[in-house]
């Protein structure tokens, strides 16, 4: 394990930071190789839709088995060794699909991508706050942007192979040829230590109470759990909303998944410069749960073609733009000495939100679409009320340095 080093400051960390931004501009990629790659893969594996359908589920699977597992590992190896397992477990699955000889061996590689995301989280996220521990939800949430442009330049890159008449597996190899480069870069690279930061402590909040994880751990769970399911939502049911109940055609229904996604990068991107030295991560997420209130609230009881746009923006400037991020870093701040473990828990919770959710909106759609967005409604809610507890016990628990007290906090921390 890394010795904790508090005399270096977080620029001692850049190189290491830098490597793991890539490693989740990879991660995006990861996520949807398979479903990028699916016309190719079902003629390979001489399988249809459903057969790359239950090859993606390994994914999740595998996310969810090794998440807590991996976790409790971070916190007693360190960030460097589970960010290299995650690098090698991606490896392995962007060089061997290709040359794998059926589904089932196909499957297991999936499965193998679902643990290197569990790995790279429970290593990459707690590695960050302990490289910028007083821009720790500045370097959080860009983490969210790296993800969105892998999904963003990917299928570009796909579409490219497609148009070019080259072969699928370049969408792979090329990947898995930067992830062993990447892999020699992390080696190589210094890391903080998993009990320590890499600045020094009295110009960061003080913690003056023990916060209890049946409380404040549960409390930030339903958090992160009810903001997950808030933009999952929207990001599945907004078109069919907006062309059902919206006035907009099937076409201009579509044109509403674009405009959450540009609210999720403008979110991600005004966040991480605000939350440097202008606002603190409870701030943050308790104006976002707010704004989610509002906007799924209009978009319930005003339907329209300018509400569902400006609605799936708001929502996914709120709900997608990092606020999990923002709830991880959080929790960080309130169990230092368990970074990663309640990090695999915030996740592994949002995993079983992925699973049940979409049961839910399916069978609320049946009955009528409307419910779908009446669920988002009490989502978004259930989120602010989260908020809301988790401000006000952040600054019953932690004593804020009069250097750097931000916008709002003179009339409420250290009362």
């Amino acid at each position: 394990m890394t010795k904790p080093n508090s005399a270096a400051g977080s620029t001692s960390f850049l190189v290491a930071a830098i490597g793991i931004y890539v490693a989740y501009f990879l991660h995006g990629a990861s996520v949807i190789a398979l479903a990028q790659n699916m016309s190719a893969l079902a003629e390979k594996f001489a399988t249809d839709s459903a057969g790359i359908a239950y090859l993606i589920s390994g994914i999740g699977l595998g996310r969810l088995v090794t998440i807590l597992f991996f976790g409790a590992l971070s916190d007693k190896f360190g960030r460097r060794s589970m960010i290299l397992l995650g690098l090698v477990l991606y490896v392995l699955f962007f060089l061997g699909i290709p040359y794998s000889p059926n589904l089932t061996i196909a499957f297991i590689l999936a499965f193998c991508v679902g643990a290197a995301n569990s790995a790279i989280d429970t290593g990459g996220y707690p590695a960050m706050i302990e490289c910028f521990p007083k821009a720790s939800s500045s370097a959080v949430i860009l983490l969210k942007a790296m993800v969105s442009f892998g999904q963003i330049l990917y299928p570009m890159c796909v579409s490219f192979l497609m148009v070019s008449g080259l072969w699928y597996g370049w969408a792979f190899i090329v990947p898995g040829a930067i992830l062993i480069v990447l892999s020699l870069f992390i080696i190589k690279c210094r890391f903080p230590g998993t009990s320590g930061s890499g600045a020094a402590g009295a110009d960061v909040p003080q913690m003056r109470a023990k916060p209890k994880m049946m409380l404040e751990g549960l409390v930030a769970v339903v958090f992160g759990v009810c903001a997950f399911s808030t933009f999952y939502v929207v990001a599945v049911w907004m078109p069919r909303y907006a062309a059902a109940f919206g006035g907009m055609t099937e076409a201009e229904s579509l044109t509403t998944i674009s405009y959450y996604s540009i609210g999720s990068l403008v979110c991600v991107f005004a966040f991480a410069y605000l939350l440097k030295s202008k606002v603190r991560s409870v701030w943050a997420m308790t104006l976002n749960g707010l704004i989610a209130c509002v906007a799924s609230a209009v978009l319930y009881l005003y339907p329209s073609p300018f509400v569902c746009t400006a609605g799936a923006f708001l929502i996914g400037f709120s709900a997608a733009g990092g606020i999990l991020q923002l709830g991880v870093a959080v929790m960080a701040e309130f169990f230092p000495d368990s970074k990663a473990k309640v990090t695999s828990v915030y996740m592994m919770m949002g995993g079983l939100a992925n699973f049940v959710i979409p049961l839910a909106t399916g069978y609320l759609s049946q009955i009528s679409i409307r419910y779908v967005i009446l669920l988002d409604f009490g989502l978004a809610v259930l989120t602010f009320l989260s908020a809301i507890y988790l401000f006000k016990r952040y600054y019953a628990v932690f004593r804020i340095p009069q250097n750097d007290l931000r916008w709002g906090e003179r009339a409420v921390a250290n009362k």
